[in-house]
């Protein structure tokens, strides 16, 4: 299992709908995966521990960091 850090501007739909694609293929095989923990009205926030291949799905403008 792989740990990202996502970032969201929830302006921007072209990401809210790539976050959402994501987390739609994904959430079931998450091991973790923290509450908002962005404003929610500029950012949203999620620390997540995934499958590597997961991780790898990410689109590089949501991703602030893995281990």
């Amino acid at each position: 299992m792989a740990r990202a850090t996502l970032i969201v501007e929830v302006d921007k739909p072209e990401e809210v709908a790539a976050m959402e694609a994501w987390f739609t293929r994904w959430q079931a095989r998450l091991t973790h995966q923290s509450d908002n923990l962005g404003c929610g009205c500029c950012v949203d926030i999620w620390q997540i521990e995934a499958p590597q291949e997961a991780i790898d799905e990410l689109p590089p403008a949501l991703c602030a960091g893995d281990e």
